[in-house]
């Protein structure tokens, strides 16, 4: 027992105390200078919003051991934006400042909350994570240059980072710089050579013990040390000060707030990275499954609720968590532990704003800065590419130069020009292939086929795929230019653009096609489009293009129907592809001249067969083969919705059920005649009589199935080889 309520209590009070300290520290960078007077509520919000933080996610997160922080990221870059805005309001009051930074505060944390919630809701976390890592990395580096900025906000006492140097011939301000310096690095160092959890809180804690046994030292009054800005100026009554909402609504400058939006919405973009990478971080580290959506609704609600009463935004703290599962804690104790120790702090949140010294704030920011530069511009130098580091870089320079604005500007354009890019750089020719490479599903006779080898190159086959937009449309206008000049190879007659894999295109993907058709044209070639969606067909057509049948721009439902259209004019002049005559010829074609072939033909009976007829049924025994002497059949399977689909056809001197034939067994499919056709058949009871009385002319039958076989073995190894290219 108390075991369990020991652990829980220990990670609780490490969790407060680090919260706390940051909590005072964020507060004198939000209300620095001028805004002094609002740093009691500053504490106090913010302690209060670590509470709520804390308490709601401990109890709805997916994760049990979850402790929720108030975020720097976030601060930092409303931070930078309230100096900013309030530097301009030099003829408002004083509540009227400090009302719009809570007002600020506030509505960031709402926007945040709401689109915490609503990307839960809709489980669209993953989205987010489609930010290229650099950009991200280069957003935090600029987090952390925009703490270490507002620390020297903070020590100067000037709206402008740059007073900092004028600062530094003042005795008195060196005296808060260099303390603030040497507190960051000496908790930097502290931090890299100890991983124990209570170093953090012992060097603040220990660092506030020597300001003020210097200052009895030195024998220099508290007072004295406020007027010489060492310590903020803020009364210490020790009176619990929270901002009302209805105050804060009457007395803010709206106008103001509304200028901050950029920065909010910078805010909401960082605190829903943060959230989904520190989610992903406890997954790797605690080898658990968390659901990023359910992480977001519960971090929703905290927010919503932290940003009603003006606090800030904040989630889990993977340092905090990962420490709860290092010692062991289990369960919701800790987080609530959390709360408890931040609610106590609250008790007393005036007297700590007042009592926090100046360059300790100062240092801790400082130290948060140099945190996030370390781990996201150095660290990251060792894990990217130089040309990907090289973002980061640019976009925490473009911060510093110009402002996270430019930054955020930067990041996003970088993003589109990667995305653009990378997806510009992925196959968009899926398979490129001539007539001779790839056929229909049409069965020829040996005559035909050899025709089509001879003359295939006529028809060029692009299989395209994904999204065509700007970046990819080119290169495929460029293959098709290239097969239209080049000279080593046949004059084209027919080029097939397959759309099956293309998923959608924009206009400038339309207007590449509408220039391969212009090209297409003008050298007297066909064009037909597969797989065309209804989309993109009409805005193809949108675009100036017009389909016929007759025309140089056409449309087929499938490649294989397009294949075949373009087959059939090759051969509309070859006498042997579509011979009314016997079959004679076409076992010619296939085996040459023989004197035994007449005797082959006079051994098979001939069928004549009307459109619609059966010639083969599934389940039926394979004992026959056929050849084809005129007319054209097709094979199909019925589906379990009772709609037939057609697999192959057949034409004059195709052979049918030689498969089935060698193999035994049940036919798998049906074959029905689709024009008026002869047809000759053989017998397995015929072919095994041939093979004991006319051993010759049965080898001369398995002779013809042995070449059909190999026909159908060469076609289906090319199409392997154009898969694997």
């Amino acid at each position: 027992m108390l075991k369990r309520t020991l652990g829980p209590a220990m990670v609780g009070l490490i969790a407060g105390i680090d919260n706390l300290g940051a909590s005072l520290a964020f507060a004198a960078l939000l209300f620095p200078g001028a805004l002094s007077a609002g740093l009691g509520m500053g504490v106090g919000v913010l302690l209060l919003s670590g509470v709520i933080l804390a308490l709601v996610i401990a109890l709805r997160s997916s994760n049990p051991n979850t402790i929720a922080m108030v975020q720097e990221t976030s601060i930092a870059i409303l931070a930078s934006s309230i100096v900013g805005v309030t530097a301009t309001m030099t003829a408002s009051s004083s509540d009227q400042r400090i009302a719009t930074v809570f007002a600020v505060l506030g509505t960031s944390t709402v926007l945040t909350g709401a689109c915490f919630w609503l990307f839960g809701t809709l489980r669209l976390g993953g989205l987010v994570r489609f930010l290229p890592y650099p950009v991200v990395a280069g957003f935090l580096a600029g987090s952390g240059w925009l703490l270490i900025e507002g620390a020297a906000v903070m020590l100067s006492g000037s709206h402008q980072a740059s007073a900092l140097f004028s600062t530094l011939a003042d005795p008195l301000g060196l005296a808060k710089i260099l303390p603030a310096g040497l507190f960051a690095v000496a908790l930097l160092l502290a931090l890299r050579r100890s991983t124990n959890p209570l170093i953090a809180p012992l060097v603040m804690v220990g660092a506030g013990g020597v300001f003020y046994a210097l200052l009895a030292a030195g024998d220099v009054s508290v007072d004295q040390a406020r007027a010489w800005s060492w310590l903020p100026t803020t009364p210490a009554d020790g009176t619990i000060a929270l901002p009302s909402p209805v105050w804060v609504v009457q007395n803010a400058d709206w106008g103001a707030v509304l200028a901050t939006t950029p920065a909010m919405a910078s805010a909401v973009i960082l605190s829903m990275i943060g959230l989904l990478l520190n989610s992903s971080g406890l997954e790797l580290s605690s080898g658990r499954d968390l659901d990023a959506n359910a992480e977001l609704r519960s971090s929703g609600l905290a927010n919503l609720l932290s940003g009603l009463i003006g606090g800030t935004s904040g989630f889990v703290g993977l340092g905090m968590t990962l420490l709860a599962d290092k010692l062991g804690v289990h369960g919701r104790a800790a987080g609530m532990a959390t709360a408890c120790v931040l609610a106590i702090g609250l008790l007393c949140a005036p007297l700590l704003a007042a009592l926090m010294p100046t360059f300790l704030a100062a240092g801790l920011m400082i130290f948060l800065g140099l945190e996030l530069l370390l781990e996201w511009l150095v660290a990251s130098r060792r894990q990217l590419p130089r040309r990907e580091w090289l973002v980061v870089a640019a976009i925490l320079l473009a911060i510093m130069l110009v402002g996270f604005l430019a930054g955020l500007a930067l990041g996003l354009a970088i993003s589109v020009v990667m995305f653009v890019y990378t997806y510009s750089r992925l196959p968009v020719v899926r398979m490129v292939a001539s007539g001779t490479e790839l056929r229909s599903s049409v069965d020829r006779s040996t005559a035909a086929i050899q025709r089509l080898n001879t003359q295939g190159q006529r028809i060029h086959v692009l299989q395209l795929q994904g999204y065509l937009f700007f970046g990819t449309v080119e290169r495929v206008v460029s293959e098709v230019r290239e097969r239209l000049q080049a000279i080593s190879e046949r004059p084209l007659q027919f080029l097939l653009l397959d759309l099956r894999a293309v998923s959608g295109a924009d206009s400038a993907a339309t207007a590449g096609f509408l220039k391969i058709c212009t090209m297409a044209d003008a050298e007297g070639v066909t064009v037909i489009f597969s797989h065309l969606s209804p989309e993109l067909r009409l805005a193809v057509e949108r675009a100036g293009l017009a389909f016929a049948s007759h025309s140089g721009c056409q449309l087929a439902p499938d490649l294989d129907h397009a294949l075949e259209a373009c087959e059939e004019a090759l051969l509309q002049d070859d006498t042997s592809a579509g011979s009314t005559s016997e079959v004679l010829r076409h076992l010619e074609g296939t085996l040459g001249p023989h004197s035994r072939l007449p005797d082959l033909v006079a051994a098979m009976d001939k069928l004549t067969l009307p459109p619609g007829a059966d010639l083969i049924r599934a389940g039926e025994s394979a004992d026959d083969v056929y050849v084809l002497g005129h007319g054209r059949v097709k094979v199909q399977i019925t589906l379990p919705n009772g709609r037939p689909l057609r697999l192959r056809t057949m034409t004059s001197g195709a052979v049918v059920g030689e498969i089935a034939l060698y193999l035994g067994g049940k036919r798998t499919a049906d074959v029905v005649v689709e024009t008026p056709s002869t047809i000759f058949r053989l017998g397995r009871g015929r072919l095994e009589h041939l093979e004991k009385t006319d051993s010759e002319l049965a080898l001369l039958f398995h002779r013809l199935l042995a070449v059909t076989l190999s026909e159908k073995l060469v076609l289906a190894n090319r199409l392997i080889q154009l898969a694997q290219n």
